[in-house]
Parts: structure tokens; C-alpha cells; sequence
């Protein structure tokens, strides 16, 4: 089965999985247009509306960017497509976000995936990755599931980053109750091409 398919399927039987909203970084004040890659359920792209960014939600699954159609209405634009080829115009986007989206792209893919979010931001455009960590709670779970899984520190991902600049890198450790970590890599990069 294709990660599409994967993905088609676990949001038919799961909807809304993650809701509400998320913590990200607001680098031009709610100012502009944004591109929520792999907007899934919309945990990002509602964020990036309450900030005031005009939303536009793209991701692999056709049925999340469905959900996202039904969630948010007019208050933002959801479109199928790829990390790898983004169906949009060059310098298109003043930010990006891609929460939780390249942890699934495969190394000898990664480049393309920076290669085509450089392209599809304008001069000076922010880009936020948020992906899990090595050693996080989950990742021994996640060995037999049919998503693939590609947990990076935050140095990692910055080998893959050509044509951006770096604002900010964090590798953050959360510790649950139960005394487990969560643990992941999050970096806030400037275009610089």
C-alpha cells in the first residue's frame, strides 16, 4: 500500500484526529500568506488563522485535505499534493510550516523537499520544522506501522536545509508524568536564495 493510501485510510477511520491548535512560531506577525504543508486535520492550520495569516493547507491525503475543506470553509484554501512537487507557484508563500511532515520523507528525498519549499516562498519567507526526535517515547512503537518514520535531530534536518538560513534550532525534551520523553527537533529557518 502506497503512503498515501496509508494516509487516505487513517484519516477516513480516525476524522479529526488531532484538534484544536498548536504552538508555532509567528515570525511575521500574523502578516501575509501561509503555507501549512501536511496540514492533515488542521491542528496547524487553525494556529496559523488565529494568528491572521491567509491559510493555504496542502497535503499527501486527499481525505485530510477534505476534512480541512469541511473544518475551516472560506477561511482558507485546501489543495492535494506532495511535499516533493508542491502544486504551486514559485514564491507563492511568505511562510511555511511543516509540522510533523518531513519526519516522513525518506534522506535521499530530503533535499527535494527543502528545494521545493525554498521554491514556493518568496525572498525572505520563514520556514518552521517541527519533526519527531531520536529517542522519542513513541519511536519503538511506530516499528510495525505502515507509516514511515524518519526521526532527525535538529543538526540532521540542517544538512538537508540548502538555500535557508537558520533562526532558531531546539531539540525539545518534554518528560510526561509517567516519566517517559517526548522529544523533538524544531527549527524556524529565513530563505536566503
Amino acid at each position: 500500500m502506497s503512503q498515501e493510501d496509508v494516509w487516505d485510510s487513517f484519516y477516513r477511520s480516525n476524522g479529526r484526529a488531532w484538534r484544536g491548535s498548536c504552538r508555532l512560531p509567528d515570525p511575521l506577525s500574523g502578516e501575509g500568506d501561509a503555507l501549512d504543508i501536511g496540514c492533515g486535520s488542521g491542528k496547524s492550520t487553525s494556529t496559523l488563522i488565529e494568528m491572521g495569516y491567509r491559510v493555504t493547507g496542502t497535503d499527501l491525503s486527499g481525505e485530510a485535505v477534505a476534512l480541512c475543506g469541511e473544518r475551516f470553509g472560506s477561511q482558507g484554501t485546501f489543495v492535494k499534493g506532495d511535499v516533493l512537487s508542491l502544486p504551486f507557484e514559485d514564491g507563492s508563500f511568505d511562510y511555511a510550516v511543516a509540522v510533523h511532515v518531513l519526519e516522513h520523507v525518506p534522506d535521499g528525498s530530503l533535499a527535494q523537499a527543502f528545494s521545493e519549499i525554498a521554491r514556493v516562498l518568496r525572498p525572505g519567507g520563514f520556514l518552521f520544522v517541527r519533526d519527531f526526535a531520536p529517542g522519542d517515547l513513541r519511536a519503538d512503537s511506530r516499528k510495525d506501522n505502515e507509516i514511515e518514520y524518519f526521526h532527525r535531530t535538529p543538526e540532521e534536518i540542517l544538512a538537508f536545509a540548502d538555500g535557508f538560513s537558520v533562526v532558531s534550532k531546539d531539540l525539545v525534551e518534554e518528560r510526561t508524568r509517567f516519566g517517559a520523553v517526548r522529544r523533538r527537533s524544531e527549527l524556524l529557518f529565513k530563505k536566503v536564495i
